[in-house]
């Protein structure tokens, strides 16, 4: 600060408050009796101006401090936190806050190590101290003050399982309520970022389980043969649809010496559990098939539930299951029902349902079924279905129906069983108008001489 005065006797320039305030204490002392009095002002005065200058000082620089806090808080405010955590987000995380919060060493802990600093680290082995010292104290608190103030350790995500927190430390500036809302902003941001790395994290790890899931089930799925057999004298439908990716409906078929055999199945259940045990019971079914050719409807049954029951009742699960064999010669169907629906013996303006005669398996063991046996003359077929096709609900919620399904099954006589199987699913597709399906849908169809359309 400098003064400028002129006078008539003279004009000199003064460099200095204190100079100015001197040549006017002599001046006023010349012309009074008292000169002390006129020194003693000049001293208040002059102690005046030096206060002022020192308060002036200070505003200074807790301007220049709020201006540098308000670039770091906009440059944290820019920083990506909802983004992945590398290194070098998090390195620059910290480097703003030690900026906004006037640290002298920021230090991110992971599990009581440090994973991350930005400062000076020096001292960062007794700053760690002094921070596990904290957490050890205090265990369940998010914010602790450390070493006489100078140090603030809080806690990082206190909902989540990982044990991280990060430690503000500031040697001879303790820290006051002023510094807490910035800290709070710096641990809000690295939470948040670090809550997204985790979030990431579990998403990978979830599609992975979802391929191994859908690789799983698609394998699963495979056991199911896409075409039935050939034949002459028998003309044969067959089609599933999972409802997911996979279910647990199948069917299997066995062709040996002239017969056959089919067994249509609805596992309990959808998803890759159900999935799993169809593929065992596709398989007991086709063993049994062929290692049982010349036995029995009720043996070969048999067969399948000894291979299938302990399995069954190790996962809670049941299956219902037709099971049956027609000869290509005589077209002579014999058929057991295990709690399957529906089954339908349809011949021209008739639908006769062929009911269960045991539980499915997986319930009662050793339960001998009944055997259903009648010959397909003409345009006669069976119709064996799973409960997903009577049960599919339109927009409304309202199902089709068994009775509908029924009432479907009439026109059987008068189309291939292609026709059939694939007018089934059109009219089923048309009554859900997009609604999506809440079980497997599978159709088998058998009938005699095939008709031409």
């Amino acid at each position: 600060m400098s003064v400028r005065t002129h006078s008539a006797d003279t004009a000199t320039e003064l460099t200095s408050v204190d100079a100015a305030i001197d040549l006017l204490a002599a001046r006023a002392g010349a012309h009074e009796s008292d000169p002390t009095t006129a020194q003693r002002a000049a001293a208040m005065v002059r102690d005046s101006i030096h206060e002022f200058q020192s308060i002036q000082g200070e505003l200074t620089g807790a301007l220049v401090a709020s201006h540098d806090r308000i670039l770091a808080m906009k440059s944290l405010a820019q920083i990506n936190v909802q983004g992945i955590a590398s290194d070098q987000s998090i390195g620059l995380l910290l480097e703003k806050a030690l900026a906004l919060t006037s640290s002298t060493l920021v230090v991110l802990f992971d599990g009581g190590a440090v994973a991350a600093t930005a400062g000076d680290t020096d001292d960062l082995a007794a700053s760690t101290a002094i921070a596990l010292r904290g957490i050890a104290d205090a265990p369940n608190d998010l914010l602790r003050n450390a070493a006489a103030d100078s140090a603030m350790i809080c806690t990082l995500d206190p909902d989540g399982q990982a044990e991280r927190y990060v430690g503000f430390f500031r040697p001879g500036r303790p820290f006051s309520t002023t510094d807490i809302p910035l800290i709070e902003a710096v641990v809000s941001a690295l939470g948040l970022m670090l809550a997204f790395t985790e979030l990431h994290k579990r998403e990978l790890a979830q599609a992975a389980v979802e391929r191994e899931h859908q690789l799983a089930s698609a394998l699963a799925q495979s056991v199911i043969t896409d075409r039935p057999p050939k034949s002459a004298s028998i003309d044969i439908f067959a089609k599933t649809v999972p409802a997911s990716l996979t279910g647990g409906d199948f069917y299997v078929f066995g062709q040996t010496d002239g017969s056959i055999w089919f067994a249509v199945g609805d596992v309990a259940g959808k998803g890759l559990p159900a999935a799993m045990l169809m593929t065992r019971a596709v398989a007991a079914c086709r063993v049994a098939f062929l290692a049982h050719r010349d036995a029995s409807v009720v043996d070969v049954f048999a067969r399948i539930e000894d291979e299938l029951f302990d399995h069954l009742d190790d996962a809670g699960v049941f299956i219902t299951m037709a099971v049956g064999v027609v000869t290509e010669k005589g077209r002579s169907v014999s058929i057991v029902n295990a709690g399957h629906s529906p089954l339908l013996r349809v011949s021209a303006g008739n639908a006769e349902t062929i009911g269960p005669s045991v539980p499915p398996l997986g319930v009662v063991r050793h339960r001998i079924p009944t055997v259903t046996s009648f010959v397909l003359e003409g345009d006669d077929c069976l119709v064996i279905g799973s409960d997903g096709l009577a049960e599919q609900s339109d927009p409304s919620g309202a199902m089709f129906g068994y009775s509908p399904f029924r009432d479907l099954c009439l026109t059987a006589p008068s189309m291939s069983s292609t026709a059939f199987g694939t007018s089934v699913f059109d009219v089923l597709r048309d009554f859900a108008a997009g609604s999506p399906a809440s079980d497997d849908s599978t159709l088998v169809v058998l009938r005699g001489a095939a008709v031409q359309q």
